[in-house]
């Protein structure tokens, strides 16, 4: 029986939200006095003009259940707000769940916030010990891994510099490369990697794939770059407004996603009422090679696009463009007839 390095069973986490009632008009001092010396009679809180406050639950997360085994690295993705960040929060033992339970094998570093850990009066040198003992590195581990730190983080002519100088890229620079160092069995990364500049992101991810593959060790990713996702992580959760919407392999995952927010079709067909007196695009459709529908297509499969169109001007010639973008709307391909 296997020994996952992570495992969630049910887990949930529940806030209290407070909602204010429409004020009737402005409470002067003396009545908000009144008001808190009368908070235990319910007739004057009633008559009293001051908002009255109202509660309500929100669940953050429900019901999510996942393992993670030793050297897996796991992508997790969804919109803002999902709840991937609590979720992060609860495996980092930063905040209690409300329900279920979290089963951690190994020692965690995280990286969810920048400058976390990081004192802004002490300088670079000095935040590296104290961050990597926050993180429970000994002192001779640290020394000992130093250079390494300082090295990967390129802040080398700024080391003596107190960090509140420092710009928020070279904070994250600095905090990665010591969770990066750390050696812990567990390392969990959130969207903080969004702050530093391309070349930085490609050795943050080339460090996190050589912390999986190499030593065996178990990552846990966040973001909402899934070129990155896709290329670092083989599973992949989708959250969905503190649900599990889908687990499994990163690029199926990543494919469900992705459709979800889409409204395209491999079959448009353009709405009445049709214009009149003017060529016009009539019906596109997506195919494969003998002709079927075909939704969605992926880069392994030949495929072709249809363009019916309605030459009611009755020109001679006409030109026709196709262009294949990201999801980030990043043009990849384009031709043209």
């Amino acid at each position: 029986m296997s020994n996952p390095a992570i495992s969630v069973e049910h887990l949930g986490k529940k806030y209290r939200i407070d909602h204010q009632a429409q004020r009737r008009g402005y409470a002067t001092l003396r009545e908000a006095i009144s008001d808190k010396l009368t908070f235990g009679l319910k007739n004057n809180r009633a008559s009293s003009s001051l908002t009255q406050a109202a509660s309500e639950d929100f669940w953050a997360l429900r019901d999510i259940s996942f393992e993670v085994q030793q050297g897996e690295v796991l992508g997790i993705i969804g919109r803002n707000g999902a709840g991937k960040s609590t979720l992060l929060k609860i495996l980092s033992r930063i905040t209690q769940p409300t329900e279920g339970r979290v089963r951690i094998s190994g020692r965690v570093a995280s990286l969810l916030e920048v400058g976390t850990g990081f004192h802004p009066e002490l300088t670079g040198r000095e935040n590296i010990y104290l961050n990597g003992a926050i993180l429970g590195m000994r002192k001779a581990e640290i020394k000992r891994k130093f250079d390494e730190i300082v090295a990967f983080s390129g802040v080398e002519k700024f080391l003596d510099t107190p960090v509140k100088r420092y710009s928020s890229g070279m904070y994250v620079r600095l905090a990665f490369a010591v969770a990066a160092h750390l050696e812990p069995e567990i390392l969990i990364v959130d969207e903080v990697l969004a702050v530093g500049d391309a070349e930085f992101q490609k050795k943050c991810l080339g460090k996190m794939q050589d912390v999986s593959t190499k030593e065996g060790r178990t990552v846990l990713f966040v973001s909402h770059n899934i070129v990155a996702v896709s290329r670092l992580c083989g599973l992949a959760c989708w959250l969905d407004s503190g649900h599990l919407r889908q687990t499994g392999r990163s690029e199926d995952v990543i494919s469900s996603y992705l459709r979800s927010g889409s409204v395209a079709s491999s079959d448009w067909t353009r709405p009445e009422p049709e214009p009149q007196g003017v060529a016009y695009i009539k019906r596109i459709a997506v195919t494969n090679m003998t002709g079927h529908l075909s939704d969605p297509i992926t880069v392994k499969q030949s495929f072709a696009v249809s363009i019916l169109v309605n030459n009611a001007l009755g020109l001679l010639s006409c030109q026709i463009a196709a262009r294949i973008s990201t999801a980030e709307g990043y043009p990849v391909f384009t031709t043209t007839s």
